[in-house]
């Protein structure tokens, strides 16, 4: 048994109006509740007071990279602050939301780790972090080698 209502209406302006008034406040809801969701789960990790070895180690973990907390190298070097080779590493930086313009010519610690959990587990991936006193200035995924890349 099928039973069914037959509601009719006068459609005014007035109503119009309101109806699409509140199609719009619930899109704007949606949106707005999308965004702040999206926005908690992607905050990035924070690149200050990262002053020692577990600092660094849990600062790669925040990014999702497992690594040996024996650093493989760690090397002291003054940052470029112009060329070819700076304004390309420099853009892969500023993808990740880093910008080195700042520190072109300071003093710098390079820190190596090997990545245990590299998609395809790859053997020889390193993670490069940069520091300037306590302070991530930038930082890379590398596999050495011919056949190498840098992300």
């Amino acid at each position: 048994m099928i039973i069914l209502f037959i509601v009719s209406t006068k459609l005014t302006k007035a109503k119009a109006v309101a109806g699409v008034l509140a199609v719009g406040a619930v899109l704007c809801g949606l949106i707005f509740a999308a965004g702040h969701l999206h926005s908690r789960g992607a905050a990035a990790p924070s690149p200050e007071h990262v002053a020692d070895n577990d600092g660094r180690v849990a600062y790669l973990a925040a990014w999702g990279w497992e690594v040996d907390p024996s650093a493989v190298e760690t090397l002291d070097l003054v940052l470029p602050s112009s060329g070819a080779s700076f304004e390309s590493y420099n853009a892969l930086q500023e993808e990740n939301g880093m910008d080195l313009s700042a520190y072109g010519g300071q003093r710098a610690k390079r820190y190596t780790y090997t990545v245990l959990n590299y998609p395809g587990n790859a053997e020889s991936v390193q993670a490069n972090l940069y520091l300037c006193g306590d302070t991530v200035v930038a930082g890379d995924i590398i596999a050495p080698g011919p056949d190498g890349f840098i992300a």
